[in-house]
């Protein structure tokens, strides 16, 4: 059955919905929301605290007025009830103006800001009232409502078979898939969702789990190529001038074991920044080029391909660095120098999954910083050989029980040692009252040739964040310190632009580097002592700590100074974790006592089936009774074991079918 035999969709209608990649009914029950406005719990206006979300229910004091603010159409609502007034705000979205009248009753929910008197902008409006309402991601012409009807008409009029065996409902307290699939999309209670959220979180999990090892099991009797490893490793250190960590030997050899053997190398090895990384991925490329293969390194950003390319050529005088910003002209060449077989080590980023770039004899495939990768990218790249050795890397720790479940499909390998001789970074808070006292001190230090790093959440100043932005930030520092070279780096830069910053900034030129994000991933300065991060209530853990790693990599103490404005009781907490503690490891534990896994799945990108947002509930304890069942299944009735498996297999195929084309 096609979604356009349904009541009510039409050919155009389907046609919007396909766009979304729904094209039956089963596709369209499986579309889960994105998020869910809860109206069943509204608070008194008077009762809303600063940055916290809430739902509140007033009335419309008068009609809505429209104010130009930094070149943005802002509509204003003042609603009010027994207990105060608060104003709604809307950026750019002019239809508001004849959305509301005087008088209206209007269910709002939004983050409340209190700056200047209360306000919470860009809020979700309720006009139906309470309840707990789904919002689904959409394209422009499908409404909310219409992907709600669709659903409805789906519950109403097919036959939702149970897919689980019945005995696992009771033994992993699941509810019936029927009525898990209407709580999904119509919330009775908060109680109810979340019964519905842990039923379809676990099947979810459960096909994940049984795609993966089906995949392992098929990866197992795949013939790769053994590389000859003898004396490698011997003759490979001694070019090195430094002695490896005991971890990053334990590692070495692990690779190295590997890639002897004709089943295919799928490892992840995961470690703390700083922690040596690359040098586990130039000995894989060491191995592959001395057996006459060509390997290839995945990089996120042109900034982080650029690093690996200046650090491997020194290795590999014929690597090549292949990104987005080549001209036409360039990536011809290259393209042509890799297909004949010209470069044996290639490092680039997203362009190389290009159907023009083609590998003559590919061996190794290495993504950096993997889970910026999508699932089905890196099954891509790894496409463009015939079986080849993988490796994926990322600093970016979460507790091994989490790891040996969410990379089932991949063996691990952890370096949990640093470098002897580095030194811990220390952590600061620091008031906003010392703000100044601090940037004197970086000028300070730039004179010794210390750099330093300035992050800021934002690029440009938006209504509802009451930090600097860092076009305000340069410009209060440059006034500040008119003696030292500032720089500034953010993602809307031309590739060129970024290059040329990062350039001045490790040559010295430049002292200071404001920046976003952009710097969180890779980038090596060793002259780098400082990193200051402002609004760091706005970052989450991971964040935190990656960005503090960007310093601590010479031989001088560094430190990193959070600042902040007004924080939240579990922006606090993330401060205090990043105050006690340096480990990467201890501090993804935390994070995960925090917040629970859902939101660690991150670092598994889209073309997973878990993917879907319904995961943001999902819990250590789902992940390990949904793998649990992912084991038993072969015990089932042939009929049930058969399906179940199927399901999974077809789920798995359709991610390779995407990455094939």
């Amino acid at each position: 059955m096609e979604l356009i035999d349904l009541k009510g969709i039409g050919p155009k209608r389907a046609a919007l919905f396909a766009e979304l990649g729904i094209h039956t009914p089963t596709d369209l029950l499986e579309f889960y929301p994105r998020e869910y406005l809860d109206y069943t719990q509204i608070i008194p206006i008077r009762d809303a605290k600063d940055g916290e979300r809430v739902s509140i229910c007033g009335t419309a004091q008068a009609d809505p007025t429209v104010f130009y603010y930094k070149g943005k159409y802002i509509v204003s609502l003042r609603i009010a009830d027994a207990s105060g007034k608060v104003t709604l705000r809307w950026m750019n979205q002019p239809y508001r103006m004849n959305q509301f009248h005087s008088g209206d009753v209007i269910f709002a929910n939004g983050v409340v800001n209190r700056k200047r008197g209360a306000a919470i902008y860009n809020p979700q409006i309720n006009q139906a009232g309470g309840g707990i309402i789904p919002i689904y991601e959409s394209v422009k012409g499908l409404t909310q409502t219409a992907i709600h009807a669709a659903v409805k008409e789906i519950l109403d009029t097919c036959e939702i078979s149970e897919t689980l065996p019945e005995d696992w409902l009771s033994r992993y307290h699941l509810i019936n898939y029927r009525t898990a699939l209407h709580e999904i999309h119509f919330p009775s209670s908060a109680n109810a969702l979340n019964a519905a959220k842990r039923r379809v979180s676990f099947e979810q999990t459960f096909l994940y789990f049984t795609a993966i090892r089906t995949a392992k099991h098929e990866r197992e009797y795949k013939n790769g190529f053994a590389f000859r490893t003898d004396h490698t490793l011997s003759t490979f250190l001694k070019t090195i001038p430094f002695a490896p960590t005991e971890a990053q030997m334990r590692v070495l050899r692990e690779v190295e074991s590997d890639m002897r053997e004709h089943m295919p190398m799928n490892r992840l090895i995961q470690g703390d920044v700083g922690s040596g990384k690359t040098l586990i991925a130039e000995y894989a490329l060491y191995i592959a080029a001395a057996n006459g293969k060509q390997g290839v390194m995945l990089a996120p950003t042109e900034l982080l391909a650029e690093q690996h390319y200046h650090t491997l050529k020194k290795r590999f005088p014929d690597a090549v660095l292949y990104t987005g910003s080549l001209t036409a002209k360039e990536k011809n060449t290259l393209s042509a120098q890799i297909a004949n077989g010209e470069c044996r080590v290639v490092i680039g980023t997203h362009a190389l999954l290009s159907e023009t770039v083609r590998f003559r004899d590919l061996g190794l495939v290495i993504t950096d910083e993997q889970h910026r990768f999508g699932v089905l990218q890196r099954a891509k790249i790894e496409t463009k050989g015939l079986c080849p050795d993988v490796m994926v890397m990322s600093a970016t720790p979460i507790p091994r029980t989490l790891a040996l479940l969410l990379y089932a499909d991949l063996d691990l390998s952890v370096i949990d040692m640093l470098p002897p001789g580095r030194k811990p970074i220390k952590t600061h808070f620091v008031t906003q009252a010392r703000r100044h006292d601090l940037y004197r001190h970086l000028a300070e230090s730039a004179e010794h040739n210390e750099r330093a790093y300035v992050v800021c959440p934002l690029i440009e100043p938006t209504e509802g964040y009451e930090g600097l932005s860092l076009e305000e930030l340069s410009a209060e520092i440059k006034a500040m310190l008119p003696n030292t070279a500032i720089g500034t780096l953010h993602g809307q830069m031309t590739e060129t632009d970024k290059r040329r910053v990062m350039d001045e900034f490790r040559s010295g030129s430049v002292s200071i580097l404001i920046s976003t994000t952009v710097v969180e991933v890779g980038v090596d300065v060793p002259e780098a002592t400082s990193m200051v991060i402002e609004g760091a209530d706005h970052f989450g853990l991971a964040t935190l700590h990656q960005l503090r790693g960007r310093v601590g990599r010479g031989d001088k103490q560094s430190h990193c100074y959070l600042l902040a404005q007004k924080m939240t009781e579990q922006a606090k907490q993330r401060m205090e974790i990043m105050l006690q503690s340096g480990d990467g490891f201890v501090i993804a534990q935390k994070d995960l006592d925090m917040r629970g896994s859902g939101d660690l799945f991150g670092v598994r990108q889209s073309g997973d089936g878990v993917m879907a947002g319904i995961l943001s509930g999902c819990t250590v304890e789902i992940l390990e009774a949904a793998s649990k069942a992912a084991e038993e299944i072969s015990a089932l009735p042939t009929i049930q074991y058969n399906a179940l498996l199927e399901k999974a297999q077809n789920r798995f195929k359709t991610m390779q079918q995407i990455a094939h084309n």
